[in-house]
């Protein structure tokens, strides 16, 4: 009856909780189910374990963070991009003005102009902005390796 019925539910839960893991530890190979609270890519069985390989992990574990925060911020620009329009020729244009001058050379903007000017709050000025930076780091950094190689050269 219900006496065996909740005796095999609990034999099932306790079971699906302990057997049902295919996550391995990335120290020993052992079943795991602590996930690497930083970029949670891996798993490990014990603190232990976790705490031995920090070394191999640590450059693997900050590439991966690196490229979450790249994900998500890059999300969040997008959302800003949106919301605002700032992908219309218009918008494009008068950013570009803006962030560069008459001269077309980059000046500094401050997140408070920049949300004044766009009509936004102060915190998706400075995520807007940041993400700019990176572009444009981003590109500085392809035309000095395109450089160093001669793909640029005349």
């Amino acid at each position: 009856g219900t006496r065996e019925s909740l005796t095999h539910r609990k034999k099932c839960k306790k079971m699906s909780s302990t057997t049902a893991t295919t996550n391995k530890c990335n120290l020993c190979g052992k079943d795991a189910t602590k996930l690497c609270s930083r970029c949670k890519t891996v798993y490990y069985c014990s603190v232990e374990c976790q705490k031995q390989n920090w070394k191999l992990h640590k450059p693997v574990c900050n590439d991966a963070f690196q490229a979450d925060q790249y994900t998500l911020h890059k999300k969040s620009f997008d959302q800003i991009v949106k919301k605002y329009g700032l992908d219309s020729e218009e918008k494009s244009s008068a950013i570009a003005d803006f962030l560069t001058g008459s001269s077309g050379d980059s000046k500094a903007v401050s997140p408070a102009d920049f949300a004044e000017k766009f009509g936004m709050p102060v915190e998706e000025a400075v995520v807007f902005l940041e993400w700019i930076k990176v572009g444009v780091k981003f590109k500085q950094e392809s035309a000095e390796a395109a450089k160093k190689s001669g793909i640029g050269a005349r």
